[in-house]
């Protein structure tokens, strides 16, 4: 007799995991709450739009293994992002490569620290002199940025590791990523997988080897193990929440080991126009980071579409949580008049089409991405660890490794949580 396994969350993880554990035998079946598979990977082309945009997930950071062992066995192309990180402040530009003074000492501190930090506590306790007054905005700046992570709580040695990284090419998949996802559910639903979407999961009831799983809708699944792929942002939110999950009997100490991962807010602008007015003003641009409300930007290139994203993560997009399409698409056509030094009316008149997401605002997940907070290492050594060998966790924000909050690390979760169930 087959040995059954539920996954819950038909995201990169959870199809992932399908995917092995169909081939090698088990009788799978993955329950998505939303109306759609592929979780924070959503490949779109809204009214307007020549060409589809990625809602999510976009660059593959570097020649990663398993994702591009994916992408060529799957026969989807990828290409190299094009053009130079440029930097804009008060209308001067200036390469990425002149680098913020004083970075290479922030570095140095931080290889150097023997106990975790916080960042803010780390820039109180070795730059709070005037002098560092840019050095301690830059580094804020890119933790919140980059790392979608808020100051006061981002562990240093998280930051650390994953700074000191070198990251390497960066490349964006032709036609977006969602077409793995599908490539990923049609192998696992050859091999036996069942896949349903618009469930959502509200209770696990558990006891050794064997799981009842409770939808929103009444129905219930049965199997002798649960691998839970959901975003962090889910699995965090408190038992009053509308997406929250219950486990009976209750698992405390993962529920709080879960409380100790970071996970971060995310708005991202797409604006299609109607010609690459920015050719005018820099040639080659592929990154912009300005001083603006929404902050970084960056062309398509070396692909000539004329479409410009912008993007604000961690505790600075919380502004925009609530506020209308219109107010975040405003502010983010301002943004560029400022960093183009152009009239906004003028750059309003070449907008064709655009398109606003809010990760922090979709109950499938809450959020964007993970990042380490103090205690999260320990955290995950212990949602490592199989419940009674009933209960697994998995997921990008479960992912130790230089590419954390990717692709490839949800991907390699999956791999990971695989070997100890086959």
């Amino acid at each position: 007799m087959q040995e059954s396994i539920i996954i819950i969350g038909a995201g990169a993880t959870g199809l992932m995991a399908a995917r092995k554990l169909s081939a090698a035998g088990f009788a799978v079946t993955v329950l998505e709450s939303n109306d759609r598979i592929g979780g924070r990977i959503h490949t779109i082309q809204p009214p307007g739009f020549l060409k589809p945009i990625e809602e999510g997930a976009e660059f593959m950071h570097g020649k990663l293994p398993l994702t591009m062992e994916l992408l060529e066995e799957a026969g989807i192309r990828y290409q190299p992002v094009g053009g130079h990180m440029l930097r804009v402040k008060n209308g001067e530009w200036s390469t990425q490569e002149e680098f913020i003074e004083g970075w290479d000492e922030l570095m140095d501190r931080m290889a150097n620290l023997k106990t975790d930090l916080t960042l803010t506590d780390f820039l109180q306790q070795y730059f709070s002199d005037e002098k560092y007054a840019l050095l301690r905005q830059s580094a804020q700046r890119f933790a919140e940025g980059f790392d979608v992570a808020e100051p006061s709580d981002v562990s240093v040695f998280g930051l650390r590791d994953e700074w000191s990284h070198e990251e390497g090419e960066q490349f964006r998949i032709v036609g977006g990523y969602s077409p793995l996802m599908e490539y990923l559910k049609k192998a696992s639903i050859a091999d036996g997988c069942i896949v349903h979407t618009s469930c959502t999961v509200k209770t696990i009831r558990w006891q050794f080897r064997r799981v009842e799983v409770i939808t929103a809708d009444g129905r219930a699944f049965t199997a002798q193990k649960a691998i839970i792929t959901l975003p962090l942002g889910v699995l965090q939110a408190t038992p009053a929440h509308s997406t929250a999950i219950s486990f009976e009997p209750v698992i405390s100490a993962q529920v709080q080991a879960l409380q100790q991962i970071g996970f971060g807010a995310v708005v991202k602008v797409i604006i299609q126009f109607s010609e690459r007015f920015w050719l005018k003003y820099k040639e080659d641009i592929g990154f912009i980071l300005s001083e603006e409300a929404i902050r970084t930007w960056w062309t398509h290139a070396p692909d000539t579409d004329a479409i410009l994203t912008g993007w604000l993560g961690g505790p600075k997009s919380a502004r925009y949580t609530t506020a209308d399409d219109n107010t975040v698409l405003q502010d983010a056509l301002q943004s560029l008049a400022n960093i183009f030094s152009m009239p906004v009316n003028e750059i309003q008149s070449l907008v064709t089409a655009s398109h606003i997401a809010r990760w922090q605002n979709n109950p499938g997940s809450l959020g964007a991405y993970s990042y380490n907070k103090l205690f999260t290492n320990e955290a995950r050594a212990l949602l490592h660890k199989p419940v009674q060998d009933t209960l697994y966790f998995a997921g990008e924000g479960l992912y130790d490794g230089n590419n954390g909050g990717t692709v490839e690390a949800a991907l390699q979760s999956a791999v990971d949580v695989v070997k100890l169930i086959v």
